[in-house]
């Protein structure tokens, strides 16, 4: 099975510089518009479980905890400070005809 492109979002929904929570299906995801594109990860610190603060960009291209103020890299997933060690899941992003789309990995049935 291969990943799946969904729609999530007009482009000028997420203007550059920001962020944007959504849920695709039981996937919680934050889409960010930086100045080199669009990134997708998964929307949960994998420190505390808690959503991401998707209201502003730190350092360019961080997003933090709003519990411990761990620090996820947009563009990798990568933890950049503790308490948080593990990287979050990133999910490939294109831009078809103005619309954002995230590809979504494919769900195991059975």
């Amino acid at each position: 099975m291969t990943a799946e492109f969904i729609d999530v979002a007009a482009l000028d929904d997420i203007p550059m510089g920001t962020c944007k929570a959504l849920s695709v299906g039981s996937i919680r995801i934050v889409v960010a518009h930086l100045a080199d594109g669009f990134y997708a990860l998964e929307n949960r610190c994998s420190h505390a479980n808690s959503p991401l603060i998707t209201s502003k960009i730190y350092h360019g291209r961080q997003s933090a905890c709003p519990i411990h103020c761990a620090r996820f890299d947009l563009k990798t997933g990568e933890a950049k400070s503790p308490p948080a060690f593990t990287s979050l899941m990133k999910f490939p992003v294109r831009v078809v005809e103005g619309r954002v789309e995230v590809a979504m990995p494919p769900m195991q049935i059975g």
